[in-house]
């Protein structure tokens, strides 16, 4: 719990600084006006903090927090929750690539500052993370369409 509380405004400016990034890519590349898009990022900024603290206070630690991410999603999202319809037409008004925007940026960052370590895998790491892209995307499509087919 100690790590939580000293982890939390970290996490808390993380978010934030997503949330502005995100925002001002939504406005910009999308079209959508900044007071638009408000609720809907605030609610899946909501959502990353909700599922942040659940990772630390629910003690199943084979759970990720992406995991516990998505199941909030999803509680939020589906029919049998009261806010589903508000949730959704808030969303909506967020680009999924304006979110995708800052994500990718820490990824350079985080491959930029471990270049060294990056460099002594080689080539071998570099196909190997190719072909692990490719395989999620593809298999990711396959399921896609299967159920696109069974509902």
């Amino acid at each position: 719990m100690h790590n939580i509380k000293r982890l939390l405004p970290v996490t808390l400016a993380s978010i934030a600084f997503a949330i502005i990034i995100s925002m001002v890519s939504n406005m910009v590349g999308y079209g959508f006006s900044f007071m638009e898009s408000i609720p809907g990022m605030l609610i899946l900024g909501g959502l990353a903090l909700g599922g942040y603290l659940l990772s630390w206070i629910v003690p199943i630690k084979q759970m990720s927090t992406v995991l516990w991410i998505s199941i909030l999603a999803i509680l939020i999202a589906s029919p049998i929750s009261p806010i589903a319809d508000y949730v959704i037409a808030q969303v909506d008004k967020v680009s999924f690539m304006s979110v995708v925007t800052p994500i990718l940026a820490y990824a350079g960052v985080v491959v930029g500052k471990d270049w060294a370590s990056f460099k002594k895998v080689g080539v071998k790491g570099l196909v190997v993370a190719l072909f692990v892209v490719a395989g999620t995307f593809l298999i990711s499509s396959m399921l896609g369409d299967l159920f696109m087919k069974i509902f």
